[in-house]
């Protein structure tokens, strides 16, 4: 099932305080056009030039005053900007010029009971702008735009979040147990690049709390810590912290639907599961599941598993591509119902954007090296010395150069 399946229906909410958005009546999953026909759904026709969905249902009011100002301004710079998410509309080197239509509807999505997303459009000949729209019961604000010939607007960049996979089992707390893997994905979407970075969860780690292993950091403290550590430690400076658990892992594939894939190696049968053939293959929620979680009987044991996770990273962002960047608001819904997340929901609007734009291909995916050791008898990682360039390298820009 692809992610446009899963666009949420949009209902009036109950209880919306003054000035939130008034959200259609039905979700509209197609693609929108202009009209002046009168919509079926109203007793009223739309004010000359609205945009209509195709099936007949008004956007909302606010949003489209909001796209007005954004174009306003754009067009003419003395103009009021939008309301917006400070820094995502810099001062352009030359006016814009406003493109013949503007759609502000298509796939609206609610991520709470008041928190809506949609991406609208501003076409002409040739163009079509992409504007992030969140609305809440703030009103409507831009959020990000990716305007045709120019770089993408969708925050501070590189855009850096530790993503932590939980260990907890069934009936545990998964933010208060270990971690089972633990990565920094980074993302410059002026650029079209990334990179992924995996630790060991091992590695065997300064904190506040005294010397232990990574995966340990989070037990009982939260994943805040992890990303503290990542700050306070490593140096890098991520802006917060995705967490989710097996459970939720394979439910948010069952979402995103099988899983193509290319496994760089053949994997022997594990205690509880078959193995895998090396080559491109197709997998089933429960088998990546299964894949993220091998580390035995393959060389480098729990290296090549965070590089193998990180090989399902960059399969997932080739999934996605296969949609659009409509599909945006519709990736942050899936996410935030099977994660947990310290990110605003217009930070996490921007990453989902930013998906869509970002070259799987210029993607780095590397493992912070180390070896093995040992302490008090339990089995731990020390990281080489190279790690530390490794970091700082990431650290820098965001990226990783190549090695």
């Amino acid at each position: 099932m692809r992610l446009t399946t899963v666009v949420v229906a949009a209902a009036v909410v109950a209880g919306c305080t003054a000035g939130a958005p008034s959200p259609p009546t039905t979700v509209a999953t197609t693609t929108t056009t202009t009209t002046t026909a009168a919509p079926t759904t109203t007793t009223a026709p739309p004010p000359e030039g609205v945009t209509v969905t195709s099936d007949g249902t008004v956007p909302d009011a606010g949003a489209l005053a909001v796209l007005d100002a954004f174009y306003d301004h754009l067009v003419d710079p003395s103009s009021p900007p939008p309301p917006a998410t400070p820094g995502v509309i810099p001062v352009l080197d030359e006016p814009i010029r406003r493109p013949a239509e503007i759609v502000a509807s298509g796939n609206w999505v609610f991520v709470d009971d008041e928190t809506m997303l949609t991406v609208a459009h501003g076409r002409a000949e040739g163009i079509d702008d992409v504007i992030l729209l969140v609305g809440d019961a703030a009103g409507w604000r831009v959020v990000g735009a990716v305007l045709d010939g120019r770089a993408p607007w969708l925050g501070p960049e590189p855009a850096m979040v530790v993503v932590i996979g939980s260990d907890a089992r069934v009936g545990q707390d998964q933010l208060r147990h270990r971690a089972d893997s633990v990565h920094v994905l980074t993302a410059l979407p002026s650029l079209g690049r990334g990179a992924i970075l995996g630790f060991p969860r091992d590695s065997w780690v300064e904190t506040p709390y005294g010397e232990m292993k990574l995966n340990a950091v989070m037990a009982g403290r939260g994943p805040e810590a992890v990303a503290d550590e990542m700050r306070d430690h490593f140096g890098i400076p991520v802006e917060g912290y995705v967490v989710t658990g097996f459970q939720g892992f394979e439910e948010l594939m069952w979402e995103l639907g099988p899983l193509p894939i290319d496994i760089p190696i053949p994997i022997p049968t594990q205690k509880y599961w078959e193995g895998w053939p090396a080559g491109p293959q197709e997998l089933s929620p429960q088998r990546v599941l299964e894949f993220a979680r091998t580390r035995k009987k393959i060389p480098n044991g729990d290296f090549t598993r965070s590089l193998h996770q990180g090989i399902i990273v960059l399969a997932v962002l080739r999934l996605l591509q296969e949609g659009s960047i409509d599909d945006a608001g519709a990736l942050v819904a899936t996410l935030t119902r099977h994660a947990w997340t310290d990110l605003e929901v217009d930070r996490l609007f921007q990453l989902a954007a930013a998906a869509y734009l970002l070259d799987p291909d210029d993607i780095a995916n590397e493992v912070v090296p180390g070896r093995l050791g040992r302490v008090d008898g339990a089995s731990v990682v020390f990281l080489s010395p190279e790690a530390d360039e490794l970091v700082a390298d990431l650290a820098d820009d965001g990226l990783l150069s190549e090695r």
